[in-house]
């Protein structure tokens, strides 16, 4: 028997109503994670991912209704190349870290790919963050390192969807 944190059986939701991608909105901005995030999510960004059927907003709630954890995840873009699919934002609720919900989140954006015909998933992080041990602990390997127009150091790290 496990002696370490309990682990609780979590449901993945798919956004399926504009009150459900307004409380992903709110998770993303709240003061906790914007800062974790380094940017501000834009309403209409994940209105417009809501719409689309090449994109998926992904939710974990606590028992309390709230969420805890969320993930957008495009399959199609301007920006991506053809089989390539991108992660574009995943949050977890600091007091929900190390309880296997980001890598939960990415498994079903990973699933959500596959059944759109990409073979890879990409994602940027902020290059000194702690999240990129995170990313390397899923399976992201580093592909390429590059800078904002603002001259924040990010990475981009890349996973096969095979």
């Amino acid at each position: 028997m496990s002696r370490g944190k309990k682990v609780k059986l979590m449901k993945v939701s798919s956004a399926t109503s504009p009150d459900d991608v307004e409380r992903i909105n709110a998770f993303f901005n709240s003061t906790e994670i914007k800062t974790d995030l380094h940017w501000f999510t834009y309403r209409d960004t994940l209105d417009r991912a809501f719409e689309r059927e090449d994109r998926q907003l992904l939710y974990v709630d606590n028992d309390d209704g709230e969420i805890i954890g969320a993930l957008m995840v495009w399959c199609q873009s301007r920006v991506l190349d053809p089989g390539e699919a991108q992660i574009r934002l995943v949050a977890v609720s600091p007091d929900n870290r190390d309880e296997g919900l980001g890598r939960l989140l990415c498994e079903c954006a990973e699933a959500f790919a596959r059944r759109q015909s990409q073979d890879r998933m990409i994602a940027d992080v902020v290059a000194s963050a702690p999240a990129v041990e995170f990313w390397k602990s899923i399976g992201y390997d580093p592909l390429e390192e590059w800078e904002t127009r603002g001259g924040r150091s990010m990475l981009t790290v890349q996973k096969p969807l095979d």
